[in-house]
This record gives C-alpha cells, structure tokens and sequence, in this order.
C-alpha cells in the first residue's frame, strides 16, 4: 500500500518536538495500516446488526431482554461513609503532593491518579461492576458526618439533571482546553476548588446534588448502567440491560448522555490535521496550546450543540415515519441512554495508548512520591517503554483493538435502541421504522469514529 502524503508531515512534526503525547508517537505506522480495509468492515459489521435487528423476530429479543427487574450493583455495606471517607483522606493526601511534589506531571501522583487511574481507567470498572463510586466518591461520608444528609434548599423539579451537564462541561472545558491541565499544582488547586464548592453544594441541597448537579457523579452513575451484572437476585444480564429497565428519564439526562460522546469525540477531532486547518494553524509550525484555547472552546461547544440537535432531529424523523411525533419527548430521553457504550468505546479507544505509557509511571511515582531518591516501596529505577509504538505488528494490534471498542459499541448502541423502540411501540414492524434514522446516525457515527482514529493528529 502506498505511504500517504501525510506520513511525511507527522515524520517531520515528531523529528522537531521535544514532547509528545502517548497516542501520538504511533500515527507514522498507523498511516502505513490499510486502515480503509479495517473502517469498511467495522462499518459492515455495524450495518449488519442493523439489518439483524430488521430480520430477527421480536420475540427473540424479548427472550434475551426480559424486564429483570435486576438492579445493578451498589452499595450494600453500612460502612459506605467510612470508605467514602478514607476516599477523602487519599484525595486530600493527593491534593498536597500536587502542590508541594514534583512538578513534573509524570512523576507526580495528583495528575497520575486523576488522569490516568480515575478518568481513563475507573469507568470501566463502573461499567464492569456497577455504581463503584457510590462507595468511593470523596463527599458522601463528608456531607454526612458535616451536615447529616440534611436538605437545607430544595432543587426545583425543572431544573432535572441541567446543572449536572453544566459542570461536566466547564470540567471538559479545563481538561480540553486549558493551556495546562496537568500541571500538578495547577491541578491542585482546581481539584481542590471543585471539591470544596461540591461539598458546599451538598451542604446547600442535600446529598440529591450529587445526582442532579455533580457532573462526574452522573457520568459514573449512567455507566455503571453498562454492568453485565444483575442484584437481586445476583445473576449474569445482557451488557446495558439496566437501560432497558431504566424506563423514562429526563431531557436533562438524555442531553447528558448525547455531550459524553460530543466531548469524547471533539477530545479526538480537536488534535487533527483536519481541525487544525479549520482553525488556521499550520501544525508544522504549532504555535503552543495558547493559540487554540478559545478555538477549541468555541468548537467544543458547537459539537456539544450539534450533536444534541442530530440525535433529536433523527429520532423525530423516525416518529415521522411511523407518525408517532407526540412520542418524541418519551423516545428521545429513552434513546439517549443508547448512546453510553458508544461513549465509552470512545473513551477506550481515545485513551488506550495514553494509559499504555501512563500507568508504567505510577510505580515509580508511589516508590517516590516526593521524588527525593526514596524508594518507599523498594523498587528499583527502571525506564518506561514505547517500543510497542515504533513496530509495525504492536501498533497494529493496538489499532484493531481501538477500533474493535468503537465497532462493538456501536453494535451494542443498535441492539439496546431497537429493543426500546419494541418496549415502546409493541409492533416490530413500527420499531424498525422508527429506528432506521437512528441506526443510519450510529452507522455513520462509526465510520466517523474509525476515520478519526486513522487521522494523522497535529499534537
């Protein structure tokens, strides 16, 4: 296969930079990749679960998707305030090695911990075995032991989840498009603002902020929806059984749902050459992260909006189909659930190589976390690897494996749409009308995300 034109511009990018993220080194190898091959066949394999939900009798589904009734799992101990509070207690040690540790983001644990092992790491363990961070968020014991879980404000009902999606995004805002965010004592001080302001809040309203208006708090509640795990009675379930039994939720949640995946996907957009020449910078001349703050800004929340607005408009259009437009609020807040495996097939292939670097940091940083010479853990220095990014075979099996979450995810998201609109509608033919919009929107989402994934990036 020929090499692409841009091979040449990353070669020479990477020859003149002095640091380099995680998922950048490999692209050189990745354009060599048939890569057009691989996306062909991810979108088919999408397209024929779309086609399989179109020829499969209903009563199959049901079969597979009987109403369970099975709760995913929480927290079932009384001491969930004790752990929630040793949870503090390691936070509040990582907040001062933050500020007063190295200030190398490698060496240190705050932005190792936070980035790494919680944001890149911990959902899928929230996905794997249900509301883990109900046991382990850092407010939950606080606000009790402070405040006794008292309501001092109540929420007003119309306000939903919207705060909640308020604060996920200026969180987004920070992590994409600040000019450092791992800088460990910058860090240190957001982290620290942003728990104190919580935990007032929760004082304010009540432990109920943490489900309506702490945007983390609602991201791993709705993942923990993905568990294949089912309590009471305990037993194995269908992947996102629990959004089948989640029944309606609000716009609020549905339009929470639809900004993961915009933010996910503008995390990846907004490092290509693509997005680069949109906004006129010349990524071979890369002016630093100043250049692009208020930018990325504007075009993270055009993609938030935009997207929002093509998940509405294709489930209206299917309702139009089938002339059923009174049921758009009920399917549209139903359906946004169905976007939360893409989301987090993003997020798996988006952080992959970045976690593959980080995590081989985190030994040495809990050996020395002051980074003084001592080894409290008795390890030896050793260094950290990337070869797996410089050999043709590696990088391959990393991209099949990045493009196998988004494929995957996306099968899951057709599967988990068509058996909602069989819950709401109760007549096969009428679901597969209403969801063909939709599944033509997550067919093209795939191919998107698989032509993302290929795209040489500029940072």
């Amino acid at each position: 296969m020929t090499v692409r034109p841009y091979i040449f511009a990353v070669i020479a990018l990477l020859a003149t930079t002095q640091a380099t993220n995680a998922h950048v080194s490999e692209r050189g190898l990745v354009l060599l990749l048939p890569t057009d091959i691989y996306i062909f066949f991810g979108v088919l394999a999408v397209l024929l679960t779309v086609f399989l939900t179109v020829l499969v009798p209903a009563d199959l589904f049901w079969a597979v998707f009987q109403k369970s009734h099975a709760q995913a799992l929480r927290p079932v101990i009384r001491g969930r305030n004790s752990v929630s509070l040793l949870s503090l207690a390691g936070f509040a040690v990582l907040i001062a090695l933050g500020y007063f540790g190295p200030h190398d983001p490698l060496t240190n644990l705050l932005p190792l911990t936070l980035f790494t092992l919680w944001w890149i790491c911990f959902p899928f363990l929230q996905a794997l075995f249900g509301d883990i961070w109900a046991w382990v968020n850092p407010w939950s014991g606080a606000v009790s032991l402070v405040f006794g879980n008292r309501i001092r404000l109540h929420l007003p009902p119309y306000l939903g989840q919207w705060p909640a999606v308020v604060t996920y995004i200026l969180a987004g805002v920070y992590t994409l498009t600040d000019i450092a965010p791992d800088d460990p004592s910058r860090l240190a001080v957001i982290a620290g603002i942003y728990w104190l302001t919580t935990f007032l809040l929760c004082g304010l309203f009540g432990p109920t902020w943490l489900q309506r208006g702490e945007g983390f708090t609602v991201f791993f509640t709705l993942i923990a929806k993905l568990s294949p795990f089912g309590l009471r009675p305990f037993r194995w379930v269908f992947p996102g059984q629990a959004i089948l039994d989640t029944g309606i939720v609000g716009v609020s949640c549905t339009v929470f749902c639809v900004t993961i995946l915009a933010l996910g996907s503008f995390d990846g957009l907004n490092e290509t050459f693509w997005w680069m020449a949109r906004i006129g910078i010349n990524p071979l001349e890369f002016p630093g992260r100043s250049a692009v703050v208020w930018p990325n800004r504007l075009g993270m929340l055009i993609a938030v909006v935009a997207l929002n607005m093509i998940f509405a408009g294709v489930v209206w259009l299917g309702l139009v189909l089938i002339r059923q437009t009174a049921e758009f609020p009920r399917l549209f807040a139903r359906l946004g659930l169905c976007l939360l495996p893409i989301a987090l097939g993003y997020h798996a292939a988006h952080f992959l190589t970045s976690a593959m670097v980080s995590l081989q940091y985190i030994p040495q940083a809990l050996n020395d976390p002051l980074h003084n010479g001592v080894r409290l853990l008795g390890l030896p220095d050793y260094y950290v690897t990337t070869s797996f990014f410089n050999q043709h075979r590696t990088v391959q099996q990393i991209w099949l494996t990045q493009a196998a979450a988004i494929v995957l995810a996306h099968m899951l998201a057709v599967i988990l749409s068509h058996v909602i609109a069989l819950q709401e509608f109760a007549s096969h033919r009428r679901a597969v009308i209403s969801q063909l919009p939709v599944s033509a929107f997550m067919v093209a989402y795939t191919f998107f995300g698989l032509w993302l994934l290929s795209s040489p990036v500029a940072l």
